[in-house]
């Protein structure tokens, strides 16, 4: 598969046209797939209150309240999002690859999971899966952040913090942990096609659909990348905007993807084998 600025352009240029098809239906099946997600994320503002407060705690009982009240609702969180915000996420990708494909797409396809028990069990072992494979990216994040603040404490003393030498290496610092979290980040979105894999062969191993991901994007990281960043200045508008402009850029940018994913598995005119998932 050839992938360079033009097929990247072909790719989105596919997407927008799929999105004006079913202009309307799309945004409406973003807005029911965003709703129970929205909803999910006020326990974890609930869980935040108390760190508005933390400067003013008088005592350590009082910081490790807040603490604790953080801990108890992101714990929540997590046990809810994976219970309902799995399989939603499995029925919203749904949507998109079908959407791409010009097969029947229906909104009814983000809560299908919910209506099939061995869909809804995919979905919570896809994203088991996704997360233990990406747990290992995130450790390498964390060690290699902390480990850069050990030598940023030599430079604690007052006078010493405002000196060039502090200035060169807290630069260098932010730098390689930057590299190294966007290097992150791409092989855990490698994972985003295990999605699109289950959905082809429902009856594969979730570890092995992940597994082949990585395959797939094996020499393409790089092209990954470049796909991703071409969307920033959309997610930047979307942040601005406090996420009405993503109701538009999140099934662009998903329906991009999945044409993306099937030029490098041969879906497309352009060929190129797909590993194997009994591999």
């Amino acid at each position: 598969m050839i992938y360079d600025a033009q097929a990247r352009k072909d790719y989105k240029a596919q997407a927008r046209a799929d999105i004006r098809k079913k202009f309307w239906p799309t945004i409406g099946a973003v807005i029911l797939a965003s709703i129970p997600l929205a909803l999910m994320s006020i326990i974890m503002s609930i869980g935040t209150e108390g760190f508005y407060t933390l400067g003013d705690a008088s005592s350590l009982d009082a910081v490790v309240s807040v603490y604790g009240k953080f801990a108890q609702y992101s714990l929540l969180y997590l046990v809810i999002y994976f219970f309902v915000g799995s399989p939603i996420t499995f029925g919203a990708k749904h949507y998109y690859v079908a959407r791409a494909r010009g097969e029947s797409s229906t909104v009814g396809l983000i809560f299908q999971p919910f209506t099939s028990g061995k869909s809804y069990l995919t979905s919570l072992k896809l994203s088991l899966s996704i997360g233990i494979r990406s747990l290992g990216w995130l450790v390498i994040v964390c060690v290699i952040a902390l480990v850069g603040l050990i030598p940023l404490f030599a430079f604690s003393p007052a006078d010493n913090v405002g000196s060039g030498a502090f200035f060169l290496f807290f630069t260098i610092y932010f730098v390689v942990v930057c590299v190294v979290s966007v290097w992150a980040s791409v092989k855990m979105r490698r994972y985003d096609g295990a999605y699109i894999c289950l959905i082809d062969t429902p009856d594969a191993s979730v570890w092995q659909a992940t597994g082949a991901c990585a395959k797939i994007f094996k020499k393409h990281n790089w092209e990954l990348m470049v796909f991703d960043l071409s969307f920033l200045l959309w997610n930047c508008l979307t942040a601005i905007t406090f996420g009405v402009v993503g109701l538009y850029v999140i099934p662009y940018q998903e329906i991009a993807f999945v044409h993306y994913f099937d030029a490098l598995c041969g879906r497309t005119p352009e060929p190129a084998e797909e590993p194997s998932l009994s591999e």
